[in-house]
């Protein structure tokens, strides 16, 4: 029985250490302050869309279900993951102004299949 209930807390103790991402981020869900300027404001009916977005860290600034850190857009409030450019891409994303603390300006192009961000062209605007 001794074996059964230990065998038991190590499942669920290791299940927590899987589940648990990176552990340097300080996840807040708090909603997005959206500047001023010339952003993206919907997607075209193929798909593809070209101009400025925020991009940050889908789970630490954008509240996005997932298990790690990872790039992400957004265009009127909906976050969308970024494929074909990755959170590292553009420098430590856990720096000061890094993804995973701040949320950055991009200008981007490519195409939104299945609620995912297929990037052709993907640069950090400079402040």
């Amino acid at each position: 029985m001794k074996k059964i209930l230990a065998a038991i807390s190590l499942s669920i103790f290791c299940l927590n250490l899987i589940q648990a991402g990176c552990g340097s981020c300080n996840v807040t869900n708090k909603k997005v302050i959206i500047p001023d300027g010339e952003f993206v404001t919907k997607i075209n009916n193929n798909g593809s869309l070209e101009g400025l977005v925020l991009a940050s860290c889908g789970k630490c600034n954008f509240g996005m279900k997932s298990r790690r850190c990872n790039l992400a857009i957004t265009i009127n409030e909906k976050a969308y993951s970024v494929k074909g450019s990755g959170i590292e891409d553009h420098g430590d994303s856990h720096a000061e102004d890094g993804f995973c603390n701040a949320i950055r300006i991009a200008k981007v192009n490519g195409k939104i299949i299945e609620n995912t961000f297929h990037s052709n062209f993907f640069k950090i605007q400079k402040i």
